[in-house]
């Protein structure tokens, strides 16, 4: 017999003036998995949850600071790998979760790793996509060394901001310190920019480009501005100012005795797929599927057929500590 299914929203105060938004839906009686999304800034997409079972499932989403429906929104004070982390957290006591499993995608791998390192009791198994273990070389493959494969997407990346910033990066280092005052200013300028950066972001993430420039979701401008200047403001801030974190795979022993089904493309431009086999052999539990003629994006066909079924295998192998009806 199945479970109606039940929907729930709200914000939660985490404190130092940052509220996040929430929404937990599917079986309320099944084992719960949280959904971290990308970016960071990239805030939820409630199409993620179709990839898993609603019956299976108690999936809980919500949109990191700084994005999203959080408020304040573009905020960057208080806005850093353990604020996020103690987010996650203060989400499971919230919604009353004694363990739940973590689905990541890119920075939410990040983050996934980063929460598990802190409270790996409150686990139970994971689900990565598009690994980004956010070492220095990973962030400067995106900035910069990837103009080896995308010279021309790269060059116009650099020229949106020199004029935004009225000088031409010769360096990742150099992209994020031109950058920060133009995203800063909320204004003409911060959006073009902010698009610029959102576009070679979307161009690297897929194989694939027919149809690349359609919303994936219904958007007015005011939305698709919105969520652009998220992006590029909260990504720079982070890989300029929070990056690199405490290293993550040097961590991984704390949870490595929970289950961890990874799906990457194989030609993943945004996060190289070296990250998800360093962190597949370093976590005996790891199984990682490397997707052929698939980039970052969650959405191609190979990768969601295969976080499809992941997300089964992992469900299995949690078991049914606790009884779906």
């Amino acid at each position: 017999m199945e479970t109606e299914e039940r929907f729930e929203d709200g914000m939660l105060d985490v404190g130092a003036g940052h509220s996040i938004y929430w929404r937990s839906q599917g079986n309320p009686r099944a084992p719960a998995i949280v959904i971290l999304h990308g970016g960071p800034g990239g805030a939820m997409n409630p199409q993620w949850a179709d990839l898993l079972d609603a019956q299976q499932w108690r999936i809980v989403l919500f949109d990191q600071r700084g994005c999203g429906k959080s408020t304040p929104f573009g905020e960057l004070r208080n806005n850093g790998l353990e604020d996020l982390v103690g987010d996650i957290e203060a989400l499971r006591e919230h919604l009353g979760i004694e363990q739940w499993a973590v689905f990541g995608g890119s920075w939410g791998t990040t983050l996934a790793l980063a929460y598990a390192a802190a409270h790996p009791s409150r686990c139970r198994g994971f689900l990565l996509r598009g690994v980004y273990l956010a070492r220095s070389e990973d962030t400067n493959w995106f900035l910069w060394d990837v103009r080896r494969v995308y010279p021309d997407v790269h060059a116009t990346f650099l020229d949106a901001i020199e004029k935004a910033a009225g000088q031409r990066p010769s360096s990742a280092r150099a992209v994020l310190d031109f950058s920060g005052e133009p995203l800063s200013r909320f204004d003409a300028t911060s959006t073009v920019l902010a698009r610029a950066w959102r576009d070679y972001e979307s161009t690297l993430s897929r194989v694939n480009h027919e149809g690349q420039g359609q919303e994936s979701e219904e958007r007015t401008e005011d939305e698709s501005s919105r969520a652009a200047i998220a992006m590029a403001l909260l990504e720079r801030h982070f890989m300029a100012d929070e990056l690199p974190p405490p290293a993550l795979l040097p961590a991984v022993p704390r949870f490595a005795h929970l289950p961890c089904h990874i799906v990457h493309g194989r030609f993943d431009m945004v996060c190289p797929v070296d990250q998800a086999k360093a962190l597949a052999d370093a976590w005996p539990r790891a199984n990682l599927s490397i997707v052929d003629a698939a980039g970052h994006w969650t959405f191609d066909p190979g990768v969601a057929s295969a976080l499809r079924e992941a997300a089964k295998r992992l469900r299995a192998d949690m078991g049914s500590a606790q009884a779906v009806a």
